[in-house]
Parts: structure tokens; C-alpha cells; sequence
């Protein structure tokens, strides 16, 4: 993955997940790297309510400025919030040598025979949502992934290190808050299965 000059990152989950939160920090991280020249970080909804399916999308680029905002169609990186709203097509846009990570309680085998991936794709699970309710990280009463799930994100792109994810998240969430959200990341990146 490391090597590529752009890398094209879609979010997909539902409303209320925190998704735009974590497309931000991602973005961020990336370039506080010092490994990209260029990021960016937009959302893409339909209706806007708690609940609806959402997508976000994040663009690195290590080579050149990027001018292009639009949806992306083939992704390097797959990161799925909730499976409930994946389907197939999603999955099989994955670009060769992609990368799917997904929020699960189930193993990285399942999701590899159940949307028959290739053995190019490399897949990451972990059950994020239980982790976030073990450690009451929740909003009325829903646990919140954004911050834990970036730990699977980190396991799988090493440009994107702890080190800076805990720089943003200090930055925008306070010590305090920061902190809480930085072990759930360290927990998720111990977590993560990989296939």
C-alpha cells in the first residue's frame, strides 16, 4: 500500500457513527505524517439524520495537489463501520491489493467467502462496537467507533501512525476526551485480525 502515490480511502456506515469526525482525523494524521503532500477529507449524504446510510471519503496523495472532489468509484481502502449496510458491489469495487476493514464481531475468513474477495485483499476485523461499550464510549446509548476504528485503519497503512492520530485527537478533543479516544485506538489496533 505504501507505495502508491494516491491513496483513496471510502467510509461507510450510518449517521450519527461519527464518520465525517473520523474522515477529518484521518486527513489530518496523514498529513502531519509528513508522507503526503496533499489530502483531503469530504462527506457525501443522503438524507441527514442519525441512522441513514453515510459515506465519506478520503484522498492522500504523495505526489501531487489533488483537485479532484469527487466520489471515489474504486477504492484503496474499505472501511466499513456497520456491515449491515454493505453489499457486494461495494466490496468488489476494491482496487487489487485493497484493503477492507470492517467493524465485526465476526471472523476476516467470513467476509472473504461471504463477498467472495479475492486473495489480493487484505482484510481487517475487529468487533469495535463491543470494545466501545466495555469501555462506555457511547452516545445515547450507541457505542462511538470513529476513534477505535482508526486503530485497524493504522495496522493496515503504517503512514498513518499512532503517534500523529494521537496529535489530532488532542488537538480536537482536548486532553481529557483525547486520551479516552487514543487507549480506544491502541486497543483496536491490538485487536485487529488480519487475513
Amino acid at each position: 500500500m505504501s507505495e502508491l502515490d494516491l491513496i483513496k480511502i471510502v467510509l461507510l456506515g450510518r449517521g450519527g457513527m461519527g464518520i465525517v469526525t473520523a474522515c477529518e482525523i484521518i486527513a489530518e494524521a496523514a498529513y502531519l505524517s509528513g508522507n503526503f503532500i496533499d489530502v483531503q477529507a469530504y462527506p457525501s449524504f443522503g438524507a441527514e439524520r442519525r441512522g441513514a446510510p453515510v459515506q465519506a471519503y478520503v484522498k492522500l496523495s504523495r505526489a501531487e495537489k489533488i483537485y479532484d472532489r469527487s466520489q471515489i468509484e474504486n477504492p484503496n481502502i474499505l472501511i466499513v463501520f456497520d456491515d449491515s449496510v454493505l453489499e457486494k458491489d461495494i466490496t468488489q469495487s476494491l482496487e487489487k491489493n485493497g484493503v477492507f476493514i470492517v467493524n465485526s464481531d465476526k471472523n476476516p475468513e467470513h467476509f472473504v467467502a461471504e463477498y467472495n474477495l479475492n486473495d489480493s485483499i487484505k482484510v481487517v476485523v475487529a468487533d469495535i462496537s463491543n470494545l466501545a461499550l466495555e469501555k462506555n464510549l457511547t452516545i445515547d446509548g450507541n457505542p462511538v467507533i470513529n476513534t477505535p476504528i482508526l486503530g485497524l485503519l493504522s495496522k493496515a497503512l503504517p503512514d498513518l501512525n499512532l503517534e500523529n492520530l494521537k496529535d489530532v485527537l488532542f488537538n480536537k478533543m482536548g486532553e481529557k476526551l483525547g486520551n479516552i479516544n487514543y487507549d480506544l485506538i491502541e486497543k483496536g489496533y491490538n485487536l485487529a485480525k488480519l487475513l
